[in-house]
Protein backbone atom coordinates (compact mmCIF):
# COMPACT_ATOMS: atom_id res chain seq x y z
CA UNK A 1 0.00 0.00 0.00
CA UNK A 2 2.53 2.43 1.07
CA UNK A 3 5.04 1.65 -2.24
CA UNK A 4 2.35 2.21 -4.44
CA UNK A 5 0.87 5.48 -2.76
CA UNK A 6 4.89 6.24 -3.03
CA UNK A 7 4.94 5.25 -6.77
CA UNK A 8 2.00 7.45 -7.58
CA UNK A 9 3.27 10.57 -5.77
CA UNK A 10 6.30 10.19 -7.29
CA UNK A 11 4.81 9.59 -11.11
CA UNK A 12 2.85 13.08 -10.42
CA UNK A 13 5.96 14.78 -9.01
CA UNK A 14 8.55 14.31 -11.37
CA UNK A 15 7.01 16.57 -13.57
CA UNK A 16 6.65 19.23 -11.33
CA UNK A 17 10.25 19.01 -10.21
CA UNK A 18 11.42 19.34 -13.80
CA UNK A 19 8.84 21.90 -14.65
CA UNK A 20 10.03 24.00 -11.31
CA UNK A 21 13.31 23.81 -12.81
CA UNK A 22 12.55 25.17 -15.54
CA UNK A 23 10.22 27.44 -14.55
CA UNK A 24 13.39 29.04 -12.15
CA UNK A 25 15.76 29.43 -15.63
CA UNK A 26 12.74 31.10 -17.50
CA UNK A 27 12.53 33.37 -14.49
CA UNK A 28 16.31 34.02 -15.02
CA UNK A 29 15.72 35.14 -18.34
CA UNK A 30 12.40 36.93 -18.01
CA UNK A 31 14.09 39.27 -14.98
CA UNK A 32 17.27 39.98 -17.25
CA UNK A 33 15.06 40.90 -20.15
CA UNK A 34 12.24 42.69 -18.27
CA UNK A 35 12.55 45.59 -15.71
CA UNK A 36 10.45 45.10 -12.78
CA UNK A 37 7.70 47.40 -14.00
CA UNK A 38 6.96 45.45 -16.99
CA UNK A 39 7.04 41.76 -14.57
CA UNK A 40 4.78 43.20 -12.68
CA UNK A 41 2.03 44.30 -15.27
CA UNK A 42 2.60 40.61 -16.39
CA UNK A 43 1.30 39.46 -12.98
CA UNK A 44 -1.68 41.66 -13.03
CA UNK A 45 -2.77 39.86 -16.64
CA UNK A 46 -2.03 36.43 -14.90
CA UNK A 47 -3.99 37.45 -11.45
CA UNK A 48 -6.86 38.54 -13.26
CA UNK A 49 -7.54 35.50 -15.79
CA UNK A 50 -7.23 33.15 -12.84
CA UNK A 51 -10.32 35.24 -11.06
CA UNK A 52 -11.28 35.56 -14.02
CA UNK A 53 -11.59 31.70 -14.84
CA UNK A 54 -12.79 31.16 -10.91
CA UNK A 55 -15.91 32.70 -11.59
CA UNK A 56 -16.79 31.12 -15.02
CA UNK A 57 -15.69 27.73 -13.86
CA UNK A 58 -18.56 28.19 -10.79
CA UNK A 59 -16.91 26.01 -8.65
CA UNK A 60 -17.85 23.14 -11.20
CA UNK A 61 -14.64 22.00 -11.06
CA UNK A 62 -15.11 20.55 -7.50
CA UNK A 63 -18.29 19.27 -8.02
CA UNK A 64 -16.37 16.95 -11.14
CA UNK A 65 -13.89 16.14 -8.68
CA UNK A 66 -16.43 15.29 -5.74
CA UNK A 67 -18.99 13.03 -7.92
CA UNK A 68 -15.78 11.57 -10.13
CA UNK A 69 -15.90 8.61 -8.13
CA UNK A 70 -19.83 7.96 -7.58
CA UNK A 71 -20.25 8.07 -11.22
CA UNK A 72 -20.43 5.31 -13.29
CA UNK A 73 -17.31 4.56 -15.84
CA UNK A 74 -18.92 4.87 -18.66
CA UNK A 75 -21.25 8.05 -17.47
CA UNK A 76 -18.16 10.38 -16.06
CA UNK A 77 -18.39 11.92 -19.76
CA UNK A 78 -21.17 13.05 -19.26
CA UNK A 79 -20.48 14.28 -15.93
CA UNK A 80 -17.64 16.58 -17.46
CA UNK A 81 -20.12 17.79 -20.05
CA UNK A 82 -22.49 18.64 -17.22
CA UNK A 83 -20.33 20.32 -15.03
CA UNK A 84 -18.96 22.26 -18.76
CA UNK A 85 -22.76 23.30 -19.42
CA UNK A 86 -23.37 25.04 -16.09
CA UNK A 87 -19.93 26.23 -16.67
CA UNK A 88 -20.00 28.14 -19.91
CA UNK A 89 -23.64 29.41 -18.77
CA UNK A 90 -21.37 31.33 -16.38
CA UNK A 91 -18.66 32.00 -18.88
CA UNK A 92 -19.99 34.18 -21.60
CA UNK A 93 -21.51 37.08 -18.54
CA UNK A 94 -17.87 36.85 -18.02
CA UNK A 95 -16.65 37.67 -21.24
CA UNK A 96 -19.52 39.99 -21.80
CA UNK A 97 -18.69 41.94 -19.02
CA UNK A 98 -14.75 42.02 -19.61
CA UNK A 99 -16.02 43.48 -23.07
CA UNK A 100 -17.94 46.10 -21.50
CA UNK A 101 -15.14 47.42 -18.75
CA UNK A 102 -12.43 46.70 -21.52
CA UNK A 103 -10.73 50.39 -21.56
CA UNK A 104 -10.67 50.76 -17.60
CA UNK A 105 -9.74 47.58 -16.87
CA UNK A 106 -6.58 47.42 -18.65
CA UNK A 107 -5.77 50.72 -17.72
CA UNK A 108 -5.84 49.64 -14.17
CA UNK A 109 -4.24 46.53 -14.98
CA UNK A 110 -2.06 47.75 -17.05
CA UNK A 111 -1.74 51.12 -17.07
CA UNK A 112 -2.98 51.34 -21.01
CA UNK A 113 -5.10 49.92 -23.22
CA UNK A 114 -4.63 47.38 -26.51
CA UNK A 115 -6.52 45.68 -28.53
CA UNK A 116 -4.21 42.74 -29.19
CA UNK A 117 -3.85 42.66 -25.60
CA UNK A 118 -7.89 42.53 -24.63
CA UNK A 119 -8.08 39.75 -27.43
CA UNK A 120 -5.40 37.70 -25.63
CA UNK A 121 -7.32 38.40 -22.18
CA UNK A 122 -10.74 36.79 -23.79
CA UNK A 123 -8.74 33.38 -25.05
CA UNK A 124 -6.95 33.21 -22.53
CA UNK A 125 -10.11 33.09 -19.83
CA UNK A 126 -11.49 30.48 -22.04
CA UNK A 127 -8.57 28.43 -22.54
CA UNK A 128 -7.92 28.61 -18.86
CA UNK A 129 -11.89 26.79 -17.88
CA UNK A 130 -11.18 24.46 -20.48
CA UNK A 131 -7.64 23.58 -19.51
CA UNK A 132 -8.62 23.08 -15.58
CA UNK A 133 -11.45 20.04 -16.80
CA UNK A 134 -8.52 18.76 -19.32
CA UNK A 135 -6.00 18.52 -16.05
CA UNK A 136 -8.95 17.15 -13.30
CA UNK A 137 -9.51 14.41 -16.05
CA UNK A 138 -6.07 13.21 -15.86
CA UNK A 139 -5.94 14.13 -12.25
CA UNK A 140 -9.59 12.09 -11.60
CA UNK A 141 -7.51 8.99 -13.58
CA UNK A 142 -4.45 9.04 -11.58
CA UNK A 143 -2.78 9.35 -14.72
CA UNK A 144 0.52 10.49 -13.24
CA UNK A 145 3.36 10.92 -15.89
CA UNK A 146 0.86 12.53 -18.44
CA UNK A 147 0.24 15.11 -15.48
CA UNK A 148 3.56 15.31 -15.59
CA UNK A 149 4.71 15.37 -19.01
CA UNK A 150 2.26 18.52 -19.13
CA UNK A 151 3.79 20.13 -16.27
CA UNK A 152 7.25 20.12 -18.15
CA UNK A 153 5.66 21.25 -21.62
CA UNK A 154 4.02 24.09 -20.02
CA UNK A 155 7.20 25.39 -18.62
CA UNK A 156 9.60 24.45 -22.00
CA UNK A 157 7.05 26.34 -24.12
CA UNK A 158 6.76 29.27 -22.05
CA UNK A 159 10.39 29.25 -22.06
CA UNK A 160 10.83 29.15 -25.72
CA UNK A 161 8.02 31.71 -26.32
CA UNK A 162 9.24 34.21 -23.91
CA UNK A 163 12.94 34.09 -25.76
CA UNK A 164 11.27 34.17 -29.42
CA UNK A 165 8.88 37.25 -28.40
CA UNK A 166 10.94 38.96 -26.93
CA UNK A 167 12.92 39.64 -30.67
CA UNK A 168 9.95 40.17 -31.64
CA UNK A 169 8.27 42.81 -29.11
CA UNK A 170 11.34 43.43 -27.63
CA UNK A 171 11.63 44.55 -23.49
CA UNK A 172 7.38 44.48 -22.68
CA UNK A 173 5.43 42.38 -20.85
CA UNK A 174 3.14 41.25 -23.63
CA UNK A 175 5.95 38.82 -24.39
CA UNK A 176 5.16 36.65 -20.97
CA UNK A 177 1.45 36.63 -21.50
CA UNK A 178 1.78 35.57 -25.10
CA UNK A 179 4.11 32.83 -24.15
CA UNK A 180 1.85 31.82 -20.98
CA UNK A 181 -1.60 31.30 -23.31
CA UNK A 182 0.15 30.01 -26.69
CA UNK A 183 1.25 27.51 -24.24
CA UNK A 184 -1.84 26.49 -22.32
CA UNK A 185 -3.46 26.52 -25.98
CA UNK A 186 -1.09 23.42 -27.31
CA UNK A 187 -1.73 21.86 -24.06
CA UNK A 188 -5.50 22.04 -24.17
CA UNK A 189 -4.97 20.68 -27.53
CA UNK A 190 -3.64 17.83 -26.52
CA UNK A 191 -5.37 16.93 -23.55
CA UNK A 192 -8.78 17.16 -25.49
CA UNK A 193 -7.09 14.33 -27.86
CA UNK A 194 -5.44 12.27 -25.36
CA UNK A 195 -8.72 11.88 -23.69
CA UNK A 196 -11.01 12.22 -26.36
CA UNK A 197 -13.09 9.37 -24.79
CA UNK A 198 -13.94 11.89 -22.36
CA UNK A 199 -14.27 15.01 -24.85
CA UNK A 200 -16.48 12.79 -27.49
CA UNK A 201 -19.51 15.43 -27.84
CA UNK A 202 -21.79 12.27 -27.89
CA UNK A 203 -21.43 12.82 -23.96
CA UNK A 204 -23.33 15.23 -24.77
CA UNK A 205 -26.58 12.88 -24.96
CA UNK A 206 -25.75 10.45 -22.64
CA UNK A 207 -29.10 10.60 -20.27
CA UNK A 208 -29.05 8.64 -16.78
CA UNK A 209 -25.99 9.56 -15.27
CA UNK A 210 -26.05 9.54 -11.54
CA UNK A 211 -25.55 13.53 -11.29
CA UNK A 212 -27.78 16.08 -12.82
CA UNK A 213 -26.39 19.17 -13.71
CA UNK A 214 -28.89 20.75 -10.69
CA UNK A 215 -27.31 18.52 -8.14
CA UNK A 216 -23.50 20.25 -10.05
CA UNK A 217 -24.80 23.03 -9.19
CA UNK A 218 -26.03 22.98 -5.92
CA UNK A 219 -23.03 21.08 -4.84
CA UNK A 220 -20.95 24.32 -6.78
CA UNK A 221 -22.53 27.48 -6.26
CA UNK A 222 -21.38 27.48 -2.52
CA UNK A 223 -17.39 26.68 -3.72
CA UNK A 224 -17.70 29.62 -6.44
CA UNK A 225 -18.17 32.16 -3.57
CA UNK A 226 -15.54 30.52 -1.94
CA UNK A 227 -12.66 30.45 -4.33
CA UNK A 228 -13.60 33.70 -5.28
CA UNK A 229 -13.08 35.43 -1.99
CA UNK A 230 -9.75 32.46 -1.77
CA UNK A 231 -8.60 34.38 -4.87
CA UNK A 232 -9.38 37.87 -3.68
CA UNK A 233 -7.43 36.66 -0.42
CA UNK A 234 -4.34 34.90 -2.43
CA UNK A 235 -4.51 38.20 -5.08
CA UNK A 236 -5.24 40.93 -2.72
CA UNK A 237 -1.61 41.71 -1.78
CA UNK A 238 -0.85 42.37 -5.37
CA UNK A 239 -3.98 44.38 -5.72
CA UNK A 240 -2.78 46.26 -2.66
CA UNK A 241 0.85 47.10 -3.96
CA UNK A 242 -0.88 48.02 -7.34
CA UNK A 243 -3.20 50.51 -5.63
CA UNK A 244 -1.36 51.95 -2.96
CA UNK A 245 2.47 51.33 -4.47
CA UNK A 246 3.84 51.00 -7.57
CA UNK A 247 4.72 48.75 -10.54
CA UNK A 248 8.54 48.40 -9.65
CA UNK A 249 7.06 47.20 -5.99
CA UNK A 250 4.38 44.99 -7.43
CA UNK A 251 7.55 43.69 -10.41
CA UNK A 252 9.75 43.31 -7.14
CA UNK A 253 6.77 41.07 -5.48
CA UNK A 254 5.51 39.41 -8.26
CA UNK A 255 9.45 38.55 -8.49
CA UNK A 256 9.84 37.25 -5.40
CA UNK A 257 6.51 35.10 -5.68
CA UNK A 258 7.83 33.02 -8.67
CA UNK A 259 10.27 32.39 -6.35
CA UNK A 260 7.89 30.89 -4.02
CA UNK A 261 5.73 29.68 -6.76
CA UNK A 262 8.41 26.70 -6.91
CA UNK A 263 7.14 25.37 -3.53
CA UNK A 264 3.56 26.02 -4.91
CA UNK A 265 4.45 23.87 -7.81
CA UNK A 266 5.05 20.86 -5.60
CA UNK A 267 1.93 21.98 -3.37
CA UNK A 268 0.29 21.42 -7.06
CA UNK A 269 1.59 18.01 -7.55
CA UNK A 270 0.73 16.81 -3.67
CA UNK A 271 -2.71 18.22 -3.82
CA UNK A 272 -2.72 16.43 -7.74
CA UNK A 273 -1.76 13.59 -6.04
CA UNK A 274 -3.83 13.59 -2.45
CA UNK A 275 -7.01 15.05 -3.35
CA UNK A 276 -8.42 11.38 -5.31
CA UNK A 277 -6.37 9.19 -3.15
CA UNK A 278 -8.19 10.80 0.15
CA UNK A 279 -11.61 10.50 -1.02
CA UNK A 280 -10.93 7.12 -2.41
CA UNK A 281 -9.65 5.78 0.79
CA UNK A 282 -12.59 7.39 2.51
CA UNK A 283 -15.01 5.49 0.48
CA UNK A 284 -13.10 2.17 1.05
CA UNK A 285 -12.75 2.26 4.82
CA UNK A 286 -13.86 5.77 6.66
CA UNK A 287 -12.18 4.62 9.82
CA UNK A 288 -8.84 4.46 8.73
CA UNK A 289 -7.68 7.66 10.36
CA UNK A 290 -4.20 6.26 10.93
CA UNK A 291 -3.83 7.13 7.00
CA UNK A 292 -4.64 10.62 7.43
CA UNK A 293 -2.81 11.25 10.93
CA UNK A 294 0.78 9.88 8.93
CA UNK A 295 0.10 11.18 5.84
CA UNK A 296 -0.65 14.95 7.69
CA UNK A 297 2.64 14.70 9.99
CA UNK A 298 5.03 13.48 7.09
CA UNK A 299 4.07 16.52 4.80
CA UNK A 300 4.24 18.69 7.87
CA UNK A 301 7.75 18.02 8.29
CA UNK A 302 9.18 18.18 4.82
CA UNK A 303 7.29 20.80 4.28
CA UNK A 304 8.39 23.30 7.27
CA UNK A 305 12.27 21.34 6.02
CA UNK A 306 11.97 23.14 2.72
CA UNK A 307 10.59 26.31 3.88
CA UNK A 308 13.80 26.53 6.15
CA UNK A 309 16.38 25.78 3.68
CA UNK A 310 14.41 28.18 0.88
CA UNK A 311 14.94 30.98 3.61
CA UNK A 312 18.48 30.07 4.34
CA UNK A 313 19.25 30.31 0.44
CA UNK A 314 17.03 33.13 -0.35
CA UNK A 315 19.68 35.83 -1.26
CA UNK A 316 21.90 33.64 -3.83
CA UNK A 317 18.31 32.69 -5.35
CA UNK A 318 17.80 36.31 -5.72
CA UNK A 319 21.19 37.26 -6.68
CA UNK A 320 20.17 34.79 -9.60
CA UNK A 321 16.87 37.20 -10.91
CA UNK A 322 19.75 40.28 -11.53
CA UNK A 323 20.52 43.10 -9.53
CA UNK A 324 16.96 44.67 -10.28
CA UNK A 325 15.41 42.61 -7.95
CA UNK A 326 17.53 42.30 -5.32
CA UNK A 327 14.63 43.94 -3.05
CA UNK A 328 12.72 40.57 -3.67
CA UNK A 329 14.93 38.86 -0.93
CA UNK A 330 13.05 40.75 1.95
CA UNK A 331 9.89 39.17 0.90
CA UNK A 332 10.51 36.00 0.37
CA UNK A 333 10.81 34.53 4.33
CA UNK A 334 7.14 35.17 5.03
CA UNK A 335 5.72 34.35 1.79
CA UNK A 336 6.98 31.05 2.06
CA UNK A 337 4.26 30.03 4.46
CA UNK A 338 1.80 30.25 1.89
CA UNK A 339 2.51 26.84 0.34
CA UNK A 340 3.53 25.77 3.26
CA UNK A 341 0.25 26.28 5.11
CA UNK A 342 -1.72 25.56 2.25
CA UNK A 343 -0.19 22.06 1.73
CA UNK A 344 -0.40 21.27 4.95
CA UNK A 345 -4.03 21.96 5.98
CA UNK A 346 -5.05 19.90 2.64
CA UNK A 347 -4.23 17.07 4.68
CA UNK A 348 -6.22 18.58 7.65
CA UNK A 349 -9.30 19.68 6.00
CA UNK A 350 -10.50 16.34 5.12
CA UNK A 351 -13.38 16.51 7.53
CA UNK A 352 -14.88 19.59 5.79
CA UNK A 353 -14.92 17.61 2.58
CA UNK A 354 -15.98 13.85 3.67
CA UNK A 355 -19.15 15.40 5.49
CA UNK A 356 -19.92 17.60 2.32
CA UNK A 357 -19.92 20.85 4.64
CA UNK A 358 -18.85 22.88 2.19
CA UNK A 359 -20.19 26.47 3.50
CA UNK A 360 -17.53 26.12 5.98
CA UNK A 361 -15.13 26.67 3.13
CA UNK A 362 -17.03 30.30 2.55
CA UNK A 363 -17.10 31.41 6.37
CA UNK A 364 -13.13 30.03 6.17
CA UNK A 365 -12.38 32.28 3.28
CA UNK A 366 -14.31 35.34 4.08
CA UNK A 367 -12.63 35.65 7.67
CA UNK A 368 -9.25 35.17 6.26
CA UNK A 369 -9.99 37.51 3.21
CA UNK A 370 -10.90 40.32 5.60
CA UNK A 371 -8.35 40.10 8.01
CA UNK A 372 -5.84 40.16 5.06
CA UNK A 373 -7.42 43.23 3.58
CA UNK A 374 -7.21 44.79 6.92
CA UNK A 375 -3.24 43.63 7.09
CA UNK A 376 -2.00 44.82 3.74
CA UNK A 377 -4.36 47.95 4.52
CA UNK A 378 -2.01 48.90 7.34
CA UNK A 379 1.20 47.80 6.29
CA UNK A 380 1.41 47.99 2.30
CA UNK A 381 1.24 51.81 2.16
CA UNK A 382 4.04 52.15 4.43
CA UNK A 383 6.47 49.30 3.96
CA UNK A 384 5.19 47.95 0.56
CA UNK A 385 6.21 44.32 -0.93
CA UNK A 386 7.22 43.62 2.52
CA UNK A 387 3.85 44.60 4.22
CA UNK A 388 2.41 42.78 2.05
CA UNK A 389 4.24 39.56 2.75
CA UNK A 390 4.10 39.43 6.11
CA UNK A 391 0.15 39.86 6.35
CA UNK A 392 -0.29 37.38 3.98
CA UNK A 393 2.08 34.79 5.66
CA UNK A 394 0.61 35.32 8.84
CA UNK A 395 -3.08 35.00 7.40
CA UNK A 396 -2.12 31.59 5.57
CA UNK A 397 -1.75 30.41 9.17
CA UNK A 398 -4.77 31.88 10.14
CA UNK A 399 -6.17 29.76 7.32
CA UNK A 400 -4.50 26.47 8.26
CA UNK A 401 -5.93 26.66 11.84
CA UNK A 402 -9.55 27.30 10.80
CA UNK A 403 -9.66 24.67 8.29
CA UNK A 404 -7.56 22.10 10.96
CA UNK A 405 -10.28 22.91 13.82
CA UNK A 406 -13.71 22.87 12.06
CA UNK A 407 -12.52 19.88 10.29
CA UNK A 408 -12.06 18.32 13.57
CA UNK A 409 -15.00 18.92 14.35
CA UNK A 410 -16.63 16.20 11.80
CA UNK A 411 -13.70 13.86 11.57
CA UNK A 412 -11.52 12.93 14.09
CA UNK A 413 -8.02 12.44 13.05
CA UNK A 414 -4.53 12.53 15.43
CA UNK A 415 -2.46 15.27 13.28
CA UNK A 416 0.39 16.07 15.96
CA UNK A 417 -0.97 19.78 16.34
CA UNK A 418 1.39 20.31 19.53
CA UNK A 419 3.69 20.18 16.49
CA UNK A 420 3.03 21.47 13.60
CA UNK A 421 2.37 24.93 15.89
CA UNK A 422 5.38 24.55 17.38
CA UNK A 423 7.58 24.01 13.87
CA UNK A 424 5.91 26.66 12.77
CA UNK A 425 6.54 29.15 15.55
CA UNK A 426 9.98 28.29 14.99
CA UNK A 427 10.02 29.14 11.25
CA UNK A 428 8.03 32.19 12.28
CA UNK A 429 10.99 33.20 14.74
CA UNK A 430 13.59 32.79 11.92
CA UNK A 431 11.28 34.92 9.30
CA UNK A 432 11.22 37.57 11.26
CA UNK A 433 14.98 37.22 12.08
CA UNK A 434 15.94 38.03 8.39
CA UNK A 435 13.98 40.92 8.31
CA UNK A 436 15.71 42.73 11.26
CA UNK A 437 18.34 45.19 11.16
CA UNK A 438 20.49 43.77 13.98
CA UNK A 439 21.28 40.07 13.71
CA UNK A 440 24.15 39.07 16.20
CA UNK A 441 24.37 35.66 14.63
CA UNK A 442 24.11 35.15 11.09
CA UNK A 443 21.15 33.94 9.19
CA UNK A 444 22.67 30.55 8.10
CA UNK A 445 23.43 29.65 11.76
CA UNK A 446 19.95 30.37 12.84
CA UNK A 447 18.51 28.56 10.30
CA UNK A 448 20.71 25.44 10.65
CA UNK A 449 19.44 25.83 14.53
CA UNK A 450 15.78 26.09 13.06
CA UNK A 451 16.05 23.04 10.87
CA UNK A 452 17.47 21.17 14.06
CA UNK A 453 14.99 21.77 16.37
CA UNK A 454 12.12 20.29 13.65
CA UNK A 455 14.11 17.45 13.00
CA UNK A 456 13.85 17.20 17.03
CA UNK A 457 10.83 17.53 17.21
CA UNK A 458 9.13 15.41 14.40
CA UNK A 459 12.46 12.51 15.06
CA UNK A 460 9.40 9.71 16.09
CA UNK A 461 7.00 10.63 13.55
CA UNK A 462 10.01 9.92 11.26
CA UNK A 463 10.95 6.64 12.65
CA UNK A 464 7.73 5.27 12.79
CA UNK A 465 7.44 6.54 9.03
CA UNK A 466 10.77 4.61 7.93
CA UNK A 467 9.07 1.68 9.94
CA UNK A 468 6.43 1.56 8.10
CA UNK A 469 7.80 2.02 4.68
CA UNK A 470 10.56 -0.97 5.61
CA UNK A 471 7.01 -2.86 6.63
CA UNK A 472 5.50 -2.22 3.21
CA UNK A 473 8.29 -3.32 1.35
CA UNK A 474 8.54 -6.84 2.84
CA UNK A 475 5.08 -7.54 2.11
Amino acid sequence: MHNKLIKKFLSFSYGSVIGAAIAFITTMVTTRLLQPEEFGKASMFTLFVSIAMILAVFGTDQAFVRFFYEEKENKRGALLYNCLKVSFIILVPVLLLVVVIRIDLLNFLFSEYSVMTFIVLLIAILVQVLYRFGTLVIRMQQKGNIYSMLEILNKVIILVGVVTFYFIFGKTYEILIYSTVISFIVLLIFLIYSQKGYWRLSNLHVVGSYHSKFEIFSFSYPLVFTTAVMWIFEGFDKFAIRQWSNFNELGLYAAAFKIIGLLAIMKMAFTTFWTPVAYETYQKDPTNTSFYANVSKLVSFLMMMVAIMVIMMKDIIIMLLGGSYGGSSLMLPFLVFIPIMYTISETTVIGINFHKKVKWHILIAIFVCIVNIIGNWLLVPKYGGIGASISTGICYILFFTLRTVISLHYYKVDYGLVKVYTSTAVLLVFASYTLSPIQPLDEQIIGLLAMGLIILIYSSDMRNFIKLRKRGSSE
